[in-house]
């Protein structure tokens, strides 16, 4: 089966347009990370008293969240929430990208302490970047993956195809892989 150019050329146009946003905001936010800047986090923490002592039960500790939110009258999270063991004990975590809720046991059982944290524009891109944004971001960031490999690849195809170019694509080519030799040794 010959593979038609001008299929490759369509598939690696349109996979180059569609995730250029999204790349360009990895790389982007990539460089700002490696160089130190990654947002704000506004934390507040209060305590709560409870009527009886603590039990990680998931439905009675968000009504207590939303409870404690709306009288303090804080935004609540979007996301879903969930109970985490941690260090021998439990917590309860309830957060999306701008906003994180976490309630966890403190030393006397008939207390809580919740912890609301509020995340800068900036923070909540370096959470994209990193892939702790949700599941559709994570199956959004592996499809970006794939198709920039796709778009390399089909680079490399087209290069290679065209002869005035196939010398310098391939010394190119190797010079890639000998760049990342070092790196293995």
């Amino acid at each position: 089966m010959k593979i038609q150019r001008m299929l490759v050329v369509k598939l690696h146009a349109f996979l180059a347009c569609f995730f250029i946003p999204m790349a360009a905001l990895y790389f982007i936010s990539g460089a700002l990370y490696s160089s130190g800047i990654k947002g704000h986090i506004d934390k507040q923490v209060y305590n709560l008293v409870l009527a009886s002592p603590f039990t990680p039960n998931l439905a009675q500790l968000s009504v207590l969240a939303r409870t404690a939110l709306d009288q303090r009258d804080l935004s609540p999270p979007t996301g879903d929430s969930v109970i985490k063991e941690k260090k021998g004990s439990y917590e309860y975590r309830w957060g999306d990208l701008k906003r994180l809720v976490v309630i966890q046991p403190t030393k006397n059982p008939l207390q809580l302490e919740l912890i609301y944290r509020q995340r800068s524009p900036l923070t909540q891109v370096m959470r994209v970047h990193r892939a702790e944004a949700g599941l559709r971001i994570r199956v959004l960031s592996i499809s970006m993956a794939v198709a920039l490999i796709t778009i390399l690849a089909s680079g490399v195809f087209l290069a290679i195809g065209i002869p005035k170019l196939r010398r310098t694509a391939l010394l190119a080519l190797g010079a890639g892989f000998l760049v990342l030799l070092p790196i293995f040794l």
